[in-house]
Order: C-alpha cells, then sequence, then structure tokens
C-alpha cells in the first residue's frame, strides 16, 4: 500500500529528474550555439567596408526569393545549417548565405521583440 508520502517522494523525484534533464538540454543547446559562432569567415582587410558589402548582398536582384526559399525550405527541416552547407545546399557563395542567415535571425528576433511588446512585457531590466 502507498502512503501519501510516498506519492509526495516520488513526485519530487521526477522533478529532481526534469530539471537535471532540462539543465542537461539547455546546456547541449548553449554548446551548439557556441560552436555556431565561430564562423570561418575572415573579416580583415575590408577597413570599415563591410556593411557597403552586405548592403551590395542585399540589393542582387533575386535576394529576397533566395532568403524567402530558405526561410521557407531550408530552414523548417534543417534550422541548425550553417553559412557554408547552406552555400553548398543552395550553390550560392557563403558570403550571401551568411547575410541571408544574419538577416532571417535578425527578423526572427524582432518578431520575438514585437511579441514581447504586445504582452506588455516590461523591458526594463535596471533595479531600483
Amino acid at each position: 500500500m502507498t502512503t501519501l508520502y510516498d506519492y509526495i517522494g516520488e513526485k519530487d523525484k521526477q522533478i529532481k529528474e526534469d530539471r537535471v534533464k532540462e539543465e542537461q538540454s539547455y546546456n547541449d543547446m548553449l554548446a551548439k550555439i557556441k560552436k555556431q559562432k565561430r564562423l570561418k569567415v575572415n573579416f580583415t582587410g575590408f577597413d570599415g567596408k563591410l556593411s557597403e558589402l552586405i548592403d551590395g548582398i542585399r540589393t542582387i536582384p533575386n535576394y529576397n526569393n533566395l532568403k524567402a526559399y530558405v526561410r521557407e525550405n531550408i530552414l523548417q527541416d534543417n534550422p541548425e545549417i550553417t553559412c557554408q552547407k547552406l552555400s553548398i545546399k543552395t550553390g550560392i557563395h557563403e558570403g550571401v548565405a551568411l547575410v541571408i542567415l544574419y538577416d532571417l535571425y535578425n527578423d526572427k528576433l524582432e518578431d520575438e521583440l514585437k511579441d514581447l511588446e504586445d504582452e506588455d512585457v516590461d523591458l526594463d531590466f535596471r533595479y531600483e
């Protein structure tokens, strides 16, 4: 016969196991993010012209179509794709793939911030 104490003890064990699993998945996700941030792109020698290069890439006639294709078809199947793999899969230059992933990431952040603003969440983190 199980008692209430046994039931509570089992729930405590389950809660601890869930916390351990959640912490492990969080650490795994952080490791993936840190691994992705190490892009093999050398920006030396641009002398502050990087923004002009990015703007030049964005003026490519089919840039918006490529961006939409990547968002709808490729990122749905493989959300952690790197710019090197994206360039191979789509047949575009690595720089164009990098800018597309950068823009899609910023678009996603803007959407999330807009959702937070719609929920009336206080975004002021100053302590008083």
